[in-house]
């Protein structure tokens, strides 16, 4: 049996755990996330910190800190663009549609405010520049998903600073 007909025969009320892991898995793009936190610290360790021994930069809490702060903004930043685009994925990406919505609209906004706040604390235990640059993100990423993304030239060159933005975290 595979995980759709499983899903249908599932009420959102009574899905198993898993399902629900793994639908919130495939909203935060759980795989992204791992690959962002790879590239911000090997970023870290041969553009930004060669002249540092590996072990420095690993154990840097600074650097820990801002890797960690980075996967929560854009995991919450995966959940606020999921839920502007619920409608849309429903039917352009049906089986998708049906996997996220074994999480409700309200617990993805939930968990999307509380990742933005653990994103903001973990940058201000780095520095206020820090916060304030995870603040700016987030509102960005927000404004991204609401207005921007719907726009053609403007949403593809905000995307493209979006993804380019965390990079720069580590000098902040």
């Amino acid at each position: 049996m595979d995980l759709l007909e499983i899903a249908k025969n599932n009420s959102k009320k009574k899905a198993p755990f898993y399902f629900k892991f793994l639908s919130m898995l495939s909203v935060v793009r759980g795989f992204n996330i791992t690959a962002i936190i790879i590239a911000q610290y090997l970023a870290a360790i041969f553009i930004f910190s060669p002249q540092k021994s590996l072990r420095y930069v690993l154990t840097d809490i600074h650097l820990y800190f801002i890797v960690l702060a980075t996967a929560c903004t854009i995991a919450a930043g995966y959940i606020i663009n999921n839920f502007y685009d619920r409608e849309r994925d429903i039917i352009n990406k049906p089986l998708k549609a049906e996997l996220d919505s074994f999480i409700s609209q309200k617990t993805k906004l939930h968990i999307y405010f509380l990742l933005n706040f653990l994103g903001f604390v973990f940058g201000l235990l780095v520095s206020w520049r820090a916060a304030l640059f995870f603040a700016v993100y987030i509102f960005l990423i927000w404004l991204y998903s609401h207005k921007l993304k719907k726009q053609p030239l403007t949403g593809l060159f905000s995307a493209a600073i979006l993804a380019l933005l965390p990079f720069f975290a580590v000098f902040v």
